[in-house]
């Protein structure tokens, strides 16, 4: 396994399904260089779902392939390699995305992030949480609901600002294809789809408590927050039988 200081441009990477995810020590301390040294990078948080769906859909499947950064999000993802005997730390996308925050948050040089995605209101309020710990926090927001005029004055908006590091959080798989569609407006910064994180970060839900965290469970609290994922969590189980028979 490669530690933080070797080549930034390719990490090693283990084989899930006909997909892949990369292989590090410190994640973010490898996205830190990598923003330091101002390399647009596209973070992907591969979890059992998006690996199924993945299957059936090819232009996500390319999209994660291409991806300058796969991490092991999901507990099924880490029950696959440890099948194939490689022990490795999960690394869950929102806890991935805080620490970037909040080591750019201490850093006395003006820094610029972006929250988009959720409902109206809600990229604003995450924002406004981490900037009361962070004051010199500069983050723009939009929510996920733009389209047409407005999206395309808010892509300007980007273009102009070129913010560091741009958080996209409207869904699977519409924000993998989202941000290969358009890191080229930005194409220094850190792009990474995070999913339901901003409603976490913005007080809308709660993450789940920590023993279910540490024993592979938070998708079943994920579940009992929103029962009508049940026909997307079926790809759980068909996953775990994918792993037992690759």
């Amino acid at each position: 396994m490669l530690s933080t200081n070797s080549n930034l441009s390719s990490p090693p990477t283990f084989p899930i399904l006909s997909l892949h995810v990369h292989l590090l020590n410190n994640y973010k301390n490898w996205l830190l260089a990598r923003l330091h040294q101002s390399m647009g990078t596209h973070v992907v948080t591969l979890n059992a779902e998006m690996s199924m769906m993945a299957q059936e859909d090819k232009a996500l499947n390319q999209t994660i392939k291409t991806a300058d950064l796969v991490i092991p999000d999901g507990a099924g993802i880490i029950i696959y390699m440890r099948l194939r005997g490689l022990k490795h730390q999960r690394c869950p996308g929102i806890e991935l995305a805080a620490s970037l925050i909040e080591q750019i948050g201490k850093s006395s040089s003006p820094n610029t992030l972006c929250f988009f995605g959720g409902t109206p209101g809600t990229a604003e309020q995450a924002a406004q949480s981490w900037q009361d710990k962070f004051p010199q926090l500069s983050i723009l927001t939009q929510d996920g609901y733009v389209s047409g005029k407005a999206e395309a004055e808010w892509k300007e908006t980007l273009k102009i600002k070129q913010p560091q590091v741009i958080f996209v959080g409207i869904g699977v798989p519409r924000q993998e294809l989202w941000i290969k569609e358009n890191r080229a407006l930005c194409p220094n910064s850190i792009w990474i789809g995070v999913g339901g994180s901003l409603d976490i970060w913005a007080g809308n839900k709660a993450r789940a408590p920590e023993w279910l965290r540490n024993n592979n469970l938070e998708w079943s609290y994920r579940l009992y927050q929103e029962p009508w994922r049940w026909r997307r969590m079926l790809s759980l189980p068909k996953f775990l039988w994918r792993s037992l028979l690759a």
